[in-house]
């Protein structure tokens, strides 16, 4: 009996079994698991010259990890390219000539607070962090990268605010020497690391990331850190790009500045208004919100608005405006109109995105350079990457 009820177990086990697999052959094969390479195939993708290339594939591996993202070829040479342009790979890069930077950077500040402001700065430079040797002014001199400055200046505001809390809290001459109600947002080391990612958006991901904003500018001097931070700026952003350059820009000018550059140029044939294309719509200030003054985009729109668009209103038109950082603004009435009427009036589809026209600015560039120069470098580096990967016979 017991051998019976065996017999029959099993025969309905294999039965189940082959009912399975012939499910399995109807559908298909499952799908394979998504790529994602080793550190030990993303070291092979570093240019030759980098220094520890397991230790920094080790990092980039763990950038797109932790910012979840596919670690794949097309992910990594990005990285890798902008890192390249960036810094060279330096975690902590140097900069030519930056004492005489510092300088001048405070000086002209100094002057703007009127015949105090050198005194104040004087003062200010003349005295020696508790537990150093140097006064501020020599430890100018000694300045060699963009840590050491940014470190200088966080302590030399903490020194002065200790010893001068009442004038420092009554006149606030600290922030006013760095235009500004926080020492933090005006440290002139506005980006930082092996990438030069933003500081200002590398606190916000922070937050995102639940880590905490005031360890950022430490971080970002690390390998780790400066890859974690940069990752997130070139790739979390949903731009539908058919090619990495113009991420590349975006990476240099802002988020959606080569697919606003586009729309710019599309809204100046319509109107023959002479624009900008900088891909910014509006105007910000230096820590990235908008300002009420009117830019010649606006005016633009609404010239376009009373051409092609009456039924759009100036109010829905700076509404929509108000969304050119982000994927939302290809959602507005403003930006449906304006592509439609170019491809009606033009006879031609309206391009998503094209370079932006912008001139790089930064006491630390040598000479004047370009958003578009800067995406072509990088673009050149992202190629040689790819070379790299199918040499190495990787996956993509």
């Amino acid at each position: 009996m017991s051998g019976g009820v065996g017999s029959t177990t099993g025969r309905m086990q294999r039965a189940l079994l082959f009912g399975l697999l012939l499910a399995g052959c109807a559908h298909g094969p499952r799908p394979a698991e998504p790529l994602r390479l080793q550190p030990d195939q993303v070291a092979q993708l570093l240019p030759a010259k980098v220094q520890d290339r397991d230790g920094w594939a080790r990092d980039l591996v763990a950038a797109l990890d932790t910012n979840r993202l596919p670690i794949d070829v097309e992910h990594a040479c990005a990285v890798i390219a902008v890192a390249d342009q960036e810094s060279g790979f330096q975690a902590n890069p140097q900069v030519p000539n930056l004492p005489a930077i510092a300088r001048r950077a405070l000086e002209q500040k100094a002057q703007a607070l009127g015949p105090l402001g050198p005194a104040f700065l004087k003062e200010l430079l003349d005295v020696q962090a508790p537990g150093t040797r140097k006064t501020f002014d020599a430890r100018i001199a000694s300045l060699r990268t963009e840590a050491d400055l940014d470190r200088l200046y966080r302590d030399l505001l903490a020194e002065h605010k200790r010893r001068h809390p009442i004038l420092y809290a009554g006149a606030d001459l600290g922030a006013s020497l760095f235009d500004t109600r926080d020492f933090s947002e005006r440290n002139p080391i506005t980006t930082a690391g092996s990438m030069q990612v933003s500081v200002r958006f590398s606190e916000e991901h922070a937050r995102r990331l639940n880590r905490d904003p005031s360890l950022v500018r430490d971080e970002l001097y690390t390998r780790g850190g400066g890859l974690l931070y940069g990752t997130a700026r070139l790739w979390l952003f949903d731009a539908q790009y058919e090619l990495p350059l113009y991420r590349f820009a975006d990476f240099n000018a802002g988020f959606y500045a080569s697919r606003n550059a586009a729309f710019q140029e599309q809204l100046a044939a319509l109107t023959g208004l002479a624009l900008a294309l900088d891909g910014d719509l509006l105007s910000y200030d230096a820590l990235g919100e908008v300002k009420s003054d009117g830019t010649k985009s606006i005016a633009a729109l609404d010239a376009f608005r009373e051409q092609y668009a009456p039924s759009l209103t100036a109010s829905q038109v700076r509404r929509d405006a108000r969304l050119e950082k982000s994927a939302e603004l290809e959602q507005t009435r403003t930006w449906t109109a304006v592509r439609r009427a170019y491809a009606e009036h033009r006879r031609k589809t309206a391009s998503y995105a094209r370079l932006p026209e912008v001139t790089l600015h930064s006491p630390k560039l040598r000479r004047e350079l370009t958003t578009a120069w800067f995406a072509k470098a990088v673009e050149k580096r992202y190629l040689a990457c790819l070379a790299r990967a199918d040499g190495a016979d990787l996956p993509r």
